[in-house]
């Protein structure tokens, strides 16, 4: 983002950035950056917080006003990281091998169970917030399990959206699926820490222990794409784990 900037100032349009990691910040230099002391991917600081959201916003924007720079200034507050990490990430513990993933298709019904509970909850939310992170992959959410649960059988399906192959989808499909929880499970019951959702989801729930299954499968797996994207952290949020998993190439652990 901060290379866009450059790009975007050069063709004469005004920008300003926010960021967490402030090493970049001051490698990249954009014109107007505002440096945020918060967890990572939460660029607006308290969820379900519009007035501290505007607060952020309104500092950025504060920034636009600085005909040139670079310049770079600390937003006030700081959202502490709960011991030393960014968000949740799973316990190294928590590893399913591939010999233990049991009856897919039981467990797929055991997800769409829990997707079908999950459904008033997530209308709810919806209609409260007027908008929902959920529909980057395309596809439905009925649809969403069963497409993961095909890799975790060994198989590759089709990708329904033109131009997006197999693979990359199935990491749009995963983020789906874990929005489609995380907003049922914040309005459902009022809360916004996402840690525990995090854990809630990962631990508890049949989706999570899907996509551990799935993680297995990866690990396994001839193809080098499905591998790279499970040890980028792209399918199970392992950032701090302290060594690869069995099976990992080791990077981006």
């Amino acid at each position: 983002m901060c290379g866009l900037a450059h790009y975007f100032e050069a063709e004469g349009f005004a920008t300003v950035l926010v960021g967490f990691v402030r090493e970049h910040i001051e490698a990249y230099r954009p014109p107007r950056a505002l440096w945020l002391d918060f967890p990572m991917g939460r660029p607006l600081g308290k969820p379900n917080d519009p007035a501290y959201q505007l607060r952020v916003m309104r500092a950025a924007f504060a920034l636009l006003e600085v005909p040139s720079g670079p310049v770079l200034e600390d937003f006030p507050d700081v959202i502490p990281v709960r011991d030393g990490r960014m968000g949740y990430a799973l316990p190294p513990e928590l590893v399913l091998a591939s010999e233990d993933i049991g009856d897919v298709d039981q467990r797929l019904a055991m997800v769409e169970t829990e997707i079908a509970d999950l459904r008033s909850a997530y209308d709810a939310a919806v209609a409260a917030r007027g908008r929902t992170t959920v529909g980057a992959s395309g596809l439905a959410v009925t649809e969403l399990a069963n497409y993961i649960a095909a890799f975790v059988r060994g198989e590759k399906p089709r990708s329904p959206r033109k131009g997006v192959p197999p693979i990359p989808l199935l990491k749009l499909v995963v983020e789906d699926l874990q929005a489609y929880y995380t907003e049922a499970r914040t309005q459902r019951d009022g809360i916004d820490d996402f840690e525990l959702v995090g854990q809630w989801f990962w631990e508890e729930t049949q989706a999570g222990q899907l996509l551990l299954c799935l993680e297995a499968v990866s690990l396994e797996s001839d193809d080098r794409v499905l591998r790279q994207i499970v040890d980028m952290s792209l399918i199970t949020p392992r950032f701090w784990s302290e060594g690869p998993l069995p099976g990992s190439s080791g990077s981006g652990w």
